[in-house]
C-alpha cells in the first residue's frame, strides 16, 4: 500500500495497513529548521535542502527524509510563502541563508539583515542573539488604550473572491509534480480566507462580539462568502490531487476557548456550519482545522460543523488529555498530533521517558484508528536528537497498531 493509497483509504474511514505518519504533512504538524537539520542526522539523510517554510521557522519536509523516517503526507504550498514548493522551476524561488549556525534556504522575496549587535531582523521581526524565533520587537504589541481603538464597519470590509490566477496555476503544476513523481498523500496548506478576523484590532473585536453581534454576523458572512469562491477554484485546480486542505483559526488558549464556549458558539458556530457544510459539498478534499490551546468545550460543536481533521492536539492544555478526547471523539474525529507536547517533555528529560510518554500517547490515540502521527504543532528548535528519535521507535513500535480508519 502507497502512502497516497493510505492516507486516501484512513480519511475515508477504511481499514488501512498502519498508522498514517504526517510529521511535515503541513504547516503545524512539523519541527522548527534546527530541529529539522538534526532529524536529518538521525535519519542519516544527506540532504542539504533545509527550507523555511513560514514565520514560524518550520521546515518543509522533503522527499528524502519523508522516505527515510517512512512518512506519507507532503505539503503541496502554504500562503505562508510566496515560493512555489516543488517542480523543476522551484529551486529559483530560493536564496540561501546562514542563520542558527545551519545552512538553510529561504523565499526569494523575503528579506533578512543582520545588525551589528546579533540580532537577525526578518522584516519588521527580530531574531535576538542567541534565539530561535523572529518576533516584534519588545513593547511592540503591548497595550492598547481605548482611545486608539477603532469600529470599522462591516460595508468596508471586502475580501477577495479570488485567488490570482497565477498561484492557481502553480500549485495545478505542483500537485501534478507530485502526483506523477512521488507516491505521497498530498495536502495542501492554508489558502483560502479564514475566520480569524479582528478588524479594528483584537480588543475592539472581542468587545463588538458582546455589544454588536449583529456587526460581528455581518463580518464573517463576508469572510464565508470569499472562502468558499476561493474554495470553488482551489478545488477546480488541485481538489482531484489532493487530500486535505487546512485551515486555521485559534480558538483556545491553554485555559479554554479564549472567548468563551457560549460566545463562540453564539457567534462563530453558525458560519462555520455553513461554511463546513458547503465545503463538503464543493470538494472531496478533508477539512484540516489548526487550533491552539483547550478545545475540548467546543469540539462537538466542530463535529457537528463538519471538522473532518483536528490539529495539533494540544495535549498540555486543560481537559486536553488524551485518553479524554480518545473516549469522548475517537470515533467522529480524526487527530492529526497530540503525541509529542514540548511543555510535557521538555530538553531536559531522558530518552526513555521520551520513549515511554510518545509510546503511551500514540498507542492511546490511535486505538481503533482515527490518528495521524505529529506531534504538538512544530517542535521546538532546541529539542535535541535523543527527543527526535525516541519518538520515532516509539512510533516504529506502535505504527502497526492503529489499522481501522
Amino acid at each position: 500500500m502507497t502512502s497516497r493509497e493510505r492516507v486516501q483509504r484512513f480519511l475515508n474511514g477504511q481499514t488501512v495497513d498502519r498508522i498514517p505518519n504526517g510529521l511535515g504533512g503541513c504547516e503545524t504538524a512539523g519541527l522548527h529548521n534546527l530541529a529539522y537539520h538534526r532529524l536529518k542526522r538521525v535519519l542519516g539523510v544527506e540532504d542539504s535542502a533545509n527550507r523555511v517554510c513560514t514565520f514560524m521557522n518550520n521546515a518543509i519536509f522533503e522527499p528524502s527524509v519523508l522516505a527515510a523516517m517512512e512518512g506519507d503526507i507532503i505539503l503541496l504550498g502554504s500562503r505562508m510563502c510566496p515560493s512555489r514548493f516543488w517542480g523543476q522551476d522551484a529551486v529559483r524561488e530560493w536564496k540561501p541563508l546562514s542563520l542558527w549556525g545551519v545552512d538553510l534556504q529561504v523565499a526569494t522575496d523575503w528579506e533578512f539583515r543582520l545588525d551589528a549587535d546579533g540580532a537577525w531582523w526578518w522584516g519588521d521581526r527580530v531574531c535576538p542573539p542567541g534565539a530561535l524565533y523572529f518576533d516584534p520587537p519588545t513593547g511592540q504589541q503591548i497595550g492598547v488604550s481605548f482611545a486608539d481603538i477603532s469600529t470599522p464597519s462591516p460595508d468596508s470590509f471586502n475580501p477577495s473572491h479570488d485567488l490570482p490566477e497565477p498561484l492557481l496555476e502553480r500549485l495545478a503544476e505542483d500537485a501534478k509534480w507530485l502526483h506523477d513523481n512521488t507516491d505521497y498523500a498530498i495536502a495542501c496548506g492554508e489558502m483560502i480566507q479564514d475566520l480569524q478576523l479582528r478588524p479594528g484590532g483584537t480588543q475592539s473585536w472581542w468587545m463588538r462580539l458582546v455589544s454588536e453581534p449583529d456587526v460581528c454576523h455581518a463580518f464573517l458572512d463576508k469572510a464565508v462568502d470569499a472562502a468558499l469562491s476561493q474554495l470553488r477554484q482551489l478545488n477546480d485546480a488541485i481538489g482531484g490531487a489532493c487530500c486535505m486542505l487546512g485551515i486555521a483559526d485559534d480558538m483556545g488558549d491553554t485555559r479554554g476557548i479564549t472567548i468563551g464556549p457560549d460566545l463562540w458558539r453564539q457567534i462563530y458556530k453558525p458560519h462555520y456550519k455553513r461554511l463546513f457544510t458547503e465545503w463538503h459539498k464543493v470538494t472531496d478534499m478533508k477539512i484540516n482545522l489548526h487550533s491552539c490551546g483547550a478545545m475540548m468545550d467546543i469540539l462537538d460543536d466542530l463535529i457537528e460543523c463538519g471538522v473532518d481533521v483536528y490539529n495539533p492536539v494540544q495535549i498540555s492544555a486543560h481537559k486536553m488529555k488524551p485518553e479524554t478526547l480518545k473516549a469522548r471523539f475517537g470515533d467522529r474525529l480524526i487527530f492529526y498530533g497530540g503525541v509529542f507536547d514540548a511543555v510535557n517533555l521538555p530538553i531536559t528529560t531522558d530518552r526513555d521517558t521520551v520513549y515511554q510518554t510518545v509510546r503511551s500517547n500514540i498507542e492511546t490515540m490511535s486505538r481503533g484508528g482515527g490518528y495521524i502521527f505529529a506531534g504538538v504543532h512544530n517542535l521546538p528548535g532546541d529539542l535535541p536528537e535523543s527527543h527526535l528519535d525516541a519518538m520515532l521507535q516509539a512510533y516504529r513500535v506502535c505504527r502497526d497498531t492503529g489499522k481501522a480508519g
